[in-house]
């Protein structure tokens, strides 16, 4: 009888100790995902509200005219970087042909983590995954019937450093000067056409973003490139259109 009621409190404790034994490895292991999760969204959210300050502070530079800005990040366990470089072609035309062509290099900072990137490129913020990205915060361009205004925010790379990760990064930006496009600014009854040109990575989200424009067509000729235009019916009678230029350099 006694061997019996030890032999049944041995299998007891083994059963109890067994699941006791799975619930914390089933615990553990979904656990650690959902913490893992949790700490790449809430990076990516941290990395939001960075780039928003960094555009505020590229503001004040394209728009106010400071003379410099300087923004601090976090980095944990992602990655700051120089994006590569996109282009942005603005065409005019008239009825004989191409009238003017300006063209920009523009080198975007990238915040790279494990689900998504955080582009600051030409004044506009975007956050982009495998599943789709989104314009955080739009670019400074206002196109409507009554006029155009164009903010061409130039950024190049002018330091050693193209990419860090971990600790705090700062990135220091630098008036280098601002000026009008002379051939797009004022009254242009001339004009046939308007074509704006971008090639990037992110060409889809700026279509979408100039397609949301009330007299803006896009299409995409080629992969990671939209073209935009603006036909003579449509084109506002008055053209604002400028570039500045904006070096930054990463600091470790």
């Amino acid at each position: 009888m006694m061997n019996e009621r030890a032999v049944s409190e041995v299998i007891g404790f083994a059963l109890v100790f067994g699941l006791i034994v799975s619930t914390v490895a089933i615990v553990s292991v979904v656990g650690f995902d959902e913490l893992e999760d949790t700490r790449d969204q809430e990076e990516l959210n941290n990395a939001e509200r960075a780039f928003d300050v960094l555009a505020d502070n590229m503001a004040d530079i394209h728009d106010s005219g400071a003379p410099s800005r300087a923004t601090e990040m976090n980095l944990q366990s992602a990655q700051l970087q120089t994006g590569s470089s996109i282009n942005i072609n603005i065409t005019i035309l008239n009825s004989s042909g191409i009238e003017s062509v300006n063209e920009y290099t523009v080198d975007p900072i990238v915040f790279s983590g494990d689900e998504a990137d955080i582009v600051y490129s030409a004044g506009a913020v975007f956050r982009d995954s495998p599943d789709g990205g989104v314009v955080i915060k739009k670019p400074p361009l206002e196109i409507k019937k009554e006029r155009v205004i164009m903010s061409i925010v130039q950024l190049q790379n002018d330091g050693d450093v193209m990419s860090t990760s971990g600790g705090t990064a700062r990135i220091r930006a630098v008036n280098t000067g601002r000026r009008s496009i002379l051939t797009l600014t004022g009254s242009p009854p001339s004009k046939k056409r308007m074509v704006i040109n971008i090639t990037s990575p992110r060409s889809n989200l700026w279509g979408e973003y100039l397609e949301s424009q009330p007299i803006i067509e896009c299409e995409s000729p080629r992969e990671n490139n939209v073209r935009c235009s603006i036909e003579s019916e449509d084109l506002p009678s008055r053209f604002y259109v400028s570039t500045t230029l904006i070096n930054y350099v990463i600091e470790v």
